[in-house]
């Protein structure tokens, strides 16, 4: 689970934030070498049918980290034909939280002929509920952006770059450290040392927790207790990140980076281009003044609090010079037009390159939390 300006949060929504996710991070660190399993070892095919028929081991298919069993061979022999459909969805992450947040591979549900796992039984039920609020919709296709979108695109992203201070300062940073206070009083920490570490931490009453990402090891603290953090909840905060704007427009010169203009719109009373953005896995709209390059917003789909997926749109305003980078100071959140206060933060404090602790991103000695 993570903080951020916008962005992190959806992190500390992937790792720890919500709910079910500090239980599933910890019972569950990182996928079994061994496959597992699931689903009670009941075929999967008759399960999508509305049917609880027990496997047979004579019949077994491994996908990823799990071994599905089958009644009869023309069940498996269905399975293999279309595995996506019949096999446990989102890679077996928790239908309600999503990734990192692992699921029980005995704790699922059917829901239009798809077999969804969960991380709690609160997880469950809710998804059960409303399974639309958890699902992510795909968008309708878009048509290609035309040589003028892209070329106005890349014209406003040069503008965000200076408007933040500059292609070489930007690029030129070594370490970043911001502390917020959310809108509901949580504090968090983003510390980024370039190009590749990330520690976010979350301090709660009750608790503090970690997510540490380097590329020698990664893994989680809760409290004093250290677990290793699984590839899904890596990838999820290297694919969260990019919302951070320093991290997204640093990235431009990368061969992945796509931009293109689509159009006008306002921020307040301020007259904004919008700008859609793409990376592998990843997509938001900025809303940068072409006037001064400030990012004023940025849109992208995503889960706040509770899992939920919907619009979510991060407001940026009270910015102030740091070491020459221009940088909002706070930033608003809504989802479908209802405030986020999870998502809505006031930064206390900002670093640029100050010294870092090498231990800051070491692994203390503990034993993983149960």
């Amino acid at each position: 689970m993570i903080v951020r300006y916008p962005s992190l949060c959806s992190l500390i929504t992937a790792l720890v934030l919500f709910g079910c996710a500090i239980t599933a991070t910890a019972q569950n660190p990182s996928p079994s070498p061994a496959a597992v399993i699931p689903l009670e070892g009941l075929d999967p095919v008759a399960l999508t049918q509305g049917k609880e028929v027990q496997g047979d081991m004579k019949y077994k298919v491994k996908r990823g980290q799990f071994e599905y069993i089958f009644a009869s061979a023309e069940n498996k022999a269905t399975f293999e034909k279309d595995p996506a459909r019949y096999e446990i969805q989102l890679d077996g992450n928790c239908a309600r939280m999503g990734a990192p947040t692992t699921g029980n591979p005995d704790l699922y549900l059917v829901h239009n002929s798809r077999i969804y796992i969960f991380g709690s039984e609160e997880c469950q039920t809710l998804f059960k509920a409303t399974p639309e609020k958890y699902l992510e919709v795909p968008p309708p296709p878009k048509s290609p952006p035309t040589a003028e979108m892209i070329k106005r695109g890349q014209e406003l992203i040069a503008k965000a770059v200076e408007g933040l201070g500059g292609g070489s300062k930007l690029d030129q940073l070594v370490s970043f450290q911001r502390k917020d206070l959310r809108a509901d009083q949580i504090k968090n920490t983003l510390l980024l040392t370039f190009p590749d570490g990330v520690r976010q931490e979350t301090v709660r009453p009750n608790f503090t927790l970690a997510s540490v990402v380097t590329p020698s090891e990664s893994f989680v603290l809760v409290n004093n207790s250290v677990n290793p953090m699984s590839e899904a909840g890596r990838i999820t905060i290297r694919k969260e990140l990019n919302h951070e704007l320093i991290v997204l427009l640093r990235a431009r010169t990368q061969p992945e980076f796509k931009t293109w203009s689509t159009g006008s719109d306002r921020v307040g009373e301020t007259a904004v281009e919008r700008v859609d953005v793409e990376l592998p896995g990843f997509t938001t709209t900025l809303s940068i003044d072409p006037a001064t390059g400030r990012v004023l917003s940025q849109t992208y789909r995503g889960r706040a609090l509770g899992g939920v997926f919907g619009e979510i749109v991060i407001t940026y305003s009270d910015f102030r010079t740091i070491e020459g980078l221009l940088l909002p100071f706070k930033t608003t959140a809504t989802l479908g037009g209802q405030p986020v206060p999870a998502l809505s933060t006031t930064v206390e404090a900002v670093t640029i390159n100050g010294p870092i602790d090498p231990a800051t991103f070491k692994k203390p000695k503990s034993t993983p939390s149960n």
